[in-house]
């Protein structure tokens, strides 16, 4: 069995956290309701941090890899009312406050989602993007 690192998280998130992964049945609710936050998909071995975890939206399809920051405010879910779509956020990945994920779109490793972005396409592995779907920075662009 992993061992899942919380160190890095405060009180407030490893509690959410272990609610979300177990629905404890009256105290998942309750927490969610506390923190504002509605996460429904699967976190189990997973290694997120959440330095602020208020306000997060995550559905219940979005697929998460390891070391994942995600901030404040952030929405990772469907683009359309009735069709259950959600992102692919891969490893390493930082998500800044206010950011919005959409639709079923992945999310390349190291890539990192300003805050406040929106993201409707795919993000490639390295890539940096702010305001709606602009990729200001790619990994080729990084490494010279």
């Amino acid at each position: 069995m992993n061992v899942i690192d919380n160190s890095r998280n405060p009180s407030s998130t490893a509690l959410l956290l272990f609610f979300c992964r177990y629905h404890v049945p009256l105290l998942s609710k309750l927490f969610r309701v506390l923190h504002n936050s509605d996460i429904y998909c699967n976190l189990k071995e997973r290694d997120i941090h959440m330095p602020h975890p208020y306000g997060i939206i995550i559905h219940s399809q979005t697929v998460i890899g390891q070391h994942v920051t995600i901030m404040q405010q952030v929405t990772l879910g469907g683009s359309r009312i009735g069709i259950n779509e959600a992102p692919i956020i891969e490893d390493h990945v930082y998500i800044g406050a206010g950011a919005k994920v959409l639709g079923k779109v992945r999310v390349g490793h190291h890539a990192v989602i300003g805050a406040n972005a929106v993201v409707t396409r795919d993000v490639p592995a390295g890539a940096t993007v702010v305001g709606a779907n602009r990729i200001i920075k790619t990994a080729n662009e990084q490494k010279s």
